[in-house]
């Protein structure tokens, strides 16, 4: 092997070249001839674009992208809505919701919270009240749906396809090593391999060892490691280690519901995240791999790519692949396909060549003027040095089935630490912001919400820069993975821009409805995007890669559709492409198939009906018998009104009742911040969830122009912070979300009604005009500190990897206490300190940390009671916990 000095030159250069084009260009997609084969994208003009606002403000922003001129208040009289007097007599409204459906057109309130979209439309129906189909209903279906399919594929197809492709590669090792078995330099790669294919065997629940009996000892380490769901260093197929976050191995979402994807899971997450280098990473603090380290890791990729021809498994990998990309997208990474092209570029013949330093070079050289050379997305814990103004960049890594790239989550990884660079040097914000998301996706609005943020962190040059990015995608990356159609959905619901009217709104005579001209409607509809995304993460967070911080007689006498044409269509457009796509995959019941392309084909003809109603109905046009008499079947068909639902919303669900009628919590952990300012491990995991459906009341007017009151259920958004990189599973969630406090996000408050039917307390809203103040909480209006669950707790009988041991303490940080310092800490009753739990500043937010029953030094605690106490700057509060040995 040369030495170090043999990896410069033109490599580095090239290479060098293409991290500052990645830094400049910040995505160009993987596969760009193909998916966008239309794209007219100009990189010059988007360098021209970033020169030119490096140094921009949030209020310049704000002028970038103007939002319509949202009205504060509509004052309406109650006394002309029909049916409102009907709603009031069926659900009592307090003097705050007929107050706060007076200022706005609508009310949500927490008081009238359903379980299930069926059960509350059900009771509208038995009610005779007129029926509001919001959007959310529809969302919502598409990803119980969604979801249901993704298991019966992942059940029927993935699991069986990849045990038979982990068995024959498996299989296939002993003949790779007699081809090399008289070459001593390759024994590393060969045990690597080994335990690489073994130890992806054994968490799909395989009954399976190591050819080499040597190597069980490392998979029984490694096991041990993934057990312990927590980061730790670790010299992976490497002299030298790197730091794993092992928690990304806890099965959640829907792979709690069974064992076998529980193991699908986390067999998924080994060939999923974990990195064969084929580049050093650029990271600060950090061990760095020397140049052998990465020679190794080149040829155990190559050793992989050569043990998939043996065994002739390319189609069974293909078609693995190509199941998951028409869901999700691109892997994030180099893939089989680009080994395999890297190889016949520069003539490679066999993996052992590459022993050979030179040809590593070679390669190398190769693979850095690929558009699939770089990761877009940071998903490990890579080091950087805040004094440094270099960014870190993960390296270029082969993965056998890598995490997809995903827009959001990039826009996630762009606007934190270290990507944030303000007059040379690097900006410490640890955590991104749901409204991030939005405003990259094109809601305007958002930046107002943000404007404290950015004008903190300086980073409206980065969210310019992402903003134009996503803005110059054709209708083709919209369309190249059902991820992304759903995206394009969310996006369906931004507000109007002024300046370039949408799709839906442009052709309309008048102004919107009157409740779609005020700021708390389209808060609302925040409320709808996020919760959708949540469900949308959730659904997919195996696959989409997630970012990291450097570190009787019954009726509806009337429908509303919500009016969002485009909307639908987009729906209408997922359910054809998903058609098409399941058209092509081979399931082992034919059964399911048939079922799954039914639903789609139910899917997609209802979309076109509600896409033409809501359009007629934003126009106040007239609908014709037809039209009206799909809507009065929206349960049940004429003349039924029985205990099971028959109409097309039921039909929306893939399982029909038994989802339409089903509570449905979910969290998605969807960014983690790895580390504090000062480089200590704290773990932050942002999630994000949903919660009970709220119903709605809207006052909207009619084909006659005269206001008539509707009721309809909508969905509810949650986000917060846990700590020690604890992500939550729906069980967990569904218990801590029947306990206070709400983790709702404080822009909420301004439409919404609590539990109780009051209003909630003042929190940001929509400016209705240039010198409108963006409104804040004043002061916490309720507790920082929230009682522990479980009280009492005991953790004799728990596992730790089982993510149950000790206690949940949770806490918030209001707008008013951002960024104070933050110190949480227990005590025993003679008030001496116990355990310190959080000592450091935090931004607003809800957070929740776990207390296991341990003092500073690691020793189990006695039985008793023991005190937490809370201090964020000047406040502080104390409660009580009892711990049962």
């Amino acid at each position: 092997m040369l030495d170090a000095g043999c990896l410069n030159g033109g490599f580095m250069l090239r290479l060098l070249l293409m991290q500052m084009l990645a830094a400049l260009t910040l995505f160009l997609p993987v596969f760009q001839t193909q998916a966008q084969t239309g794209s007219t994208f100009d990189v010059q003009a988007y360098k021209n674009f970033l020169a030119s606002h490096r140094d921009l403000t949030a209020d310049q922003l704000r002028a970038m992208y103007p939002t319509m001129a949202f009205r504060d208040k509509l004052a309406l009289n109650l006394t002309q809505v029909a049916y409102l007097d009907s709603i009031n007599r069926i659900y009592k409204l307090t003097g705050d919701e007929l107050a706060l459906l007076r200022e706005h057109g609508f009310v949500v309130s927490e008081r009238l919270a359903r379980p299930s979209f069926g059960h509350a439309f059900l009771e509208i129906y038995r009610h005779d009240l007129p029926v509001f189909v919001s959007t959310d209903a529809m969302l919502h279906a598409l990803h119980k749906s969604y979801d249901a399919i993704l298991q019966d594929t992942e059940l029927g197809v993935l699991i069986p396809r990849l045990k038979e492709l982990l068995a024959r590669l498996h299989g296939a090792w002993p003949p790779l090593h007699q081809i090399y078995a008289n070459r001593p330099q390759m024994q590393p790669m060969l045990n690597d391999v080994d335990v690489y294919l073994a130890l992806a065997l054994r968490l799909l629940g395989e009954n399976v060892s190591p050819h080499r009996a040597e190597n069980a000892a490392k998979i029984d380490q490694l096991l041990s490691l993934i057990d312990a769901e927590q980061p730790k260093k670790y010299p992976l197929f490497s002299s030298t280690p790197r730091t794993i976050d092992f928690s990304q191995f806890r099965p959640r979402g829907h792979y709690t519901q069974n064992e076998d994807l529980k193991k699908y899971f986390r067999a998924m997450i080994w060939l999923g995240r974990t990195e064969l280098m084929l580049t050093k990473p650029k990271t600060q603090g950090d061990p760095v791999p020397s140049d052998e380290d990465i020679q190794r890791q080149i040829i155990d990729s190559f050793l992989i790519w050569e043990v998939v021809k043996k065994s002739q498994t390319t189609a069974l990998w293909q078609e693995i692949d190509g199941i998951i990309r028409f869901l999700v997208g691109e892997s994030d990474n180099v893939a089989l396909p680009h080994l395999q092209w890297l190889a016949g570029e520069i003539g490679l013949a066999q993996a052992g060549e590459l022993l050979d330093m030179a040809r590593v070079k070679n390669f190398q050289e190769a693979l850095s003027t690929k558009s699939y050379a770089l990761q877009r997305i940071n998903s490990q814990i890579l080091t950087s040095d805040p004094m440094n103004p270099e960014q870190i960049a993960p390296p270029s890594a082969f993965l056998l089935f890598g995490q997809r790239f995903i827009i959001d989550s990039y826009v996630t990884w762009n606007v934190v630490f270290d990507r944030i660079l303000h007059q040379g040097r690097k900006v410490l914000r640890l955590i991104p912001s749901s409204q991030d998301v939005l405003f990259a996706l094109g809601n305007d609005a958002s930046a107002i919400l943000l404007k404290k943020d950015m004008e903190q962190y300086h980073y409206a040059p980065n969210l310019a820069a992402l903003r134009y990015l996503v803005d110059s995608y054709d209708e083709s990356f919209w369309q190249n993975s059902l991820y992304n159609v759903w995206l394009q959905a969310i996006r369906r619901l931004n507000p109007p821009n002024p300046a370039l009217p949408s799709e839906d709104f442009k052709g309309r005579a008048g102004p919107l409805p009157a409740f779609m001209q005020t700021g708390a409607f389209w808060q609302q509809k925040m409320n709808t995007q996020l919760a959708a995304w949540a469900q949308l993460r959730h659904d997919n967070l195996l696959y989409a890669k997630q970012s990291y911080t450097a570190v009787p007689g019954c009726s509806f006498p009337h429908s509303f559709v919500e009016p969002f044409p485009a909307f639908y269509r987009t729906l209408q457009h997922f359910a054809a492409q998903a058609q098409t796509n399941f058209a092509n995959v081979n399931f082992f019941d034919a059964n399911k198939k048939s079922a799954i392309l039914r639903y789609f084909s139910i899917m997609a003809g209802v979309m076109d009906t509600l896409a033409t109603i809501a359009g007629k109905q934003l126009q106040q046009a007239e609908l014709d018998p037809a039209e009206l008499n799909f809507l009065r079947k929206m349960l049940y068909a004429p003349s039924i009104c029985g205990p099971e639902f028959t109409g097309w919303y039921p039909g929306l669900f893939y399982k029909g009742d038994q989802d339409c009628g089903e509570k449905d919590l979910v969290v998605a952990d969807v960014h983690t911040q790895p580390a504090d300012e000062s480089g200590n491990l704290v773990g932050h995991v942002l999630h994000a969830g949903t919660g009970l459906l709220d119903l709605g009341i809207v006052i909207a007017e009619c084909s006659d122009g005269k206001p008539m009151a509707f009721v309809g259920p909508m969905m509810s958004y949650y986000e917060h912070v846990t700590t020690n990189f604890k992500r939550l599973t729906d069980e967990e969630w569904k218990e801590l979300y029947q306990k206070p406090p709400s983790f709702r996000p404080a822009w909420v408050n301004v439409y919404l009604a609590d539990a109780s039917g009051k209003r909630r307390a003042s929190g940001p809203r929509l400016v209705t005009s240039v010198k409108d103040p963006l409104v804040q909480n004043e002061r916490p209006a309720s507790y920082l500190l929230h009682q522990n669950f479980p009280n009492p707790f005991s953790t004799e009988g728990r596992s730790r990897s089982a993510g149950n041991a000790g206690t949940v303490i949770r806490f918030e940080i209001p707008a008013a206490l951002a960024h104070a310092r933050v110190h949480l800490a227990v005590y025993n009753v003679r008030g001496e300190l116990v355990r310190e739990l959080v000592n450091k500043k935090l931004p607003a937010g809800n957070y929740l940390t776990r207390w296991e029953g341990k003092d500073d030094a690691g020793r189990d605690v006695a039985s008793g009671i023991y005190l937490y106490r809370l201090q964020v700057g000047e406040v502080s509060e104390i409660r009580k916990l009892s711990f049962l040995k």
